[in-house]
C-alpha cells in the first residue's frame, strides 16, 4: 500500500445541510482520510465551496474537525474551501506521538498535494494556531496568508512559568491519566460542559449558545474530541504549554487576527502581543462581540483575506 494513500468518499462533496442543521446528529465517517508519511490516518472535513480556494483549518486545543461546521455557511458565502483535520488522537484521527507542532507539519505538508492543494490559506481558532504558524514558517511559499480567530494561548508566546514548564515536561500518558481521574469522579457530558462554559461566557456569546444549532455543534464538537478517549486531548494540551520554537519576527505571512472585544475567555493582550511580533499582521477587534464573533462576521473575517491576497498579488481569478 503506497505510505500516502489518500482515503476518499465516493464523491468529494460534503452534506452542507447537516453541516448545521444536523451536525449534533451526524455522526458518521469524516468526509476523508490522509494516510501520513508514518502511516496514520488523519481525518478530515470538508465545508463551504468544494471548488473555492483551500483555506486549512486548525481547531483550538479540546476541540475536533467538527469546530469547523461553524464557518460552514460563511466559507460557502464566500467562495472558499475549508478543510479541517483532526489532530493525532483527536476524533477521528490515528494516536501517535508528536512532540511538537512542527513534527507534526512535517508529515501533513508532503500530502496536501494529494488533496489538490498547491498554495493555500490558513484559519486557525485559539491553540490551532501554534500549528499555523510553524506552517507558515515551513513553507511560507506555499501558505498566502492566515486568519487568527482570539488569539494563541500566551503560555505558548513568553518564556513558561516554572508551572507551566512542570506540565510541558510531563509525558501525555502522565496528563491523560489526571484526565481520565477527572472524568471518573467527575464525569463531564457535552452538554455540561456548555453549561459550565456559559458561566463565564460574556452577554452577547450567551445569545449566541442560545441558538439550538450553535449549542448542538459544540456538543457534538465535544464529544467527538474525546471519541477515542483522552489520550489525543492530552498530548495536544500538553504541546500547547512548550513555548514555541519559531522566531515570530521571522513569519512573513500576511496574517489576520480578530479579536471580539467582550471576549472573556482570551486575552485582548494576547492577540496585541501577537500582532506586535509579526512583521505582516493586523489586529481587528469586533465590538459588543465576544468568543463567538466570528459566527456572524465570517464574511468580514474572509474579506480581510482576500484583502491580504490581492495587496500580494498571490490570488488569481
Amino acid at each position: 500500500m503506497n505510505a500516502r494513500q489518500i482515503y476518499l468518499p465516493d464523491q468529494f462533496t460534503p452534506a452542507v445541510e447537516g453541516r448545521i442543521a444536523g451536525v449534533s446528529q451526524r455522526q458518521s465517517e469524516p468526509d476523508g482520510y490522509l494516510r501520513l508519511t508514518n502511516g496514520s490516518l488523519l481525518a478530515f472535513d470538508s465545508y463551504g465551496n468544494p471548488a473555492g480556494f483551500p483555506l486549512l483549518y486548525f481547531h483550538d486545543t479540546g476541540s475536533s474537525r467538527l469546530e469547523a461546521s461553524l464557518l460552514h455557511q460563511g466559507a460557502q458565502r464566500c467562495g472558499y474551501r475549508l478543510i479541517a483535520f483532526d489532530r493525532p488522537g483527536v476524533g477521528r484521527s490515528d494516536y501517535f506521538v508528536c512532540k511538537s507542532p512542527g513534527s507534526f507539519c512535517d508529515k501533513l505538508l508532503p500530502v496536501l498535494r494529494e488533496l489538490g492543494i498547491g498554495r493555500f490559506g490558513i484559519v486557525s481558532k485559539g491553540g490551532g494556531g501554534i500549528y499555523a504558524l510553524h506552517l507558515c514558517r515551513m513553507s511560507p511559499e506555499r501558505v498566502v496568508a492566515q486568519v487568527n480567530l482570539a488569539g494563541i494561548p500566551a503560555r505558548a508566546l513568553a518564556s513558561p512559568s516554572g508551572a507551566c514548564a512542570l506540565l510541558a515536561g510531563l509525558v501525555p500518558a502522565a496528563v491523560d491519566a489526571m484526565l481520565r481521574l477527572k472524568q471518573f469522579f467527575s464525569p463531564d457530558e457535552p452538554g455540561t460542559v456548555l453549561e459550565k462554559l456559559r458561566e463565564e461566557l460574556s452577554y452577547s456569546d450567551k445569545k449566541v449558545l442560545s441558538r439550538p444549532e450553535v449549542a448542538g455543534i459544540l456538543e457534538a464538537d465535544q464529544a467527538e474530541s474525546v471519541r477515542a478517549g483522552y489520550r489525543g486531548m492530552a498530548q495536544d494540551l500538553a504541546i500547547s504549554f512548550r513555548k514555541l520554537e519559531v522566531p515570530l519576527e521571522e513569519i512573513a505571512v500576511p496574517t489576520e487576527i480578530w479579536h471580539g472585544c467582550a471576549d472573556r475567555l482570551t486575552l485582548r493582550a494576547d492577540c496585541e502581543y501577537l500582532a506586535a511580533r509579526l512583521p505582516r499582521a493586523r489586529l481587528h477587534r469586533v465590538s459588543h462581540r465576544g468568543h463567538f464573533f466570528f459566527i456572524h462576521h465570517m464574511d468580514r473575517v474572509f474579506g480581510s483575506l482576500r484583502r491580504d491576497w490581492r495587496e500580494s498579488a498571490l490570488l488569481l481569478n
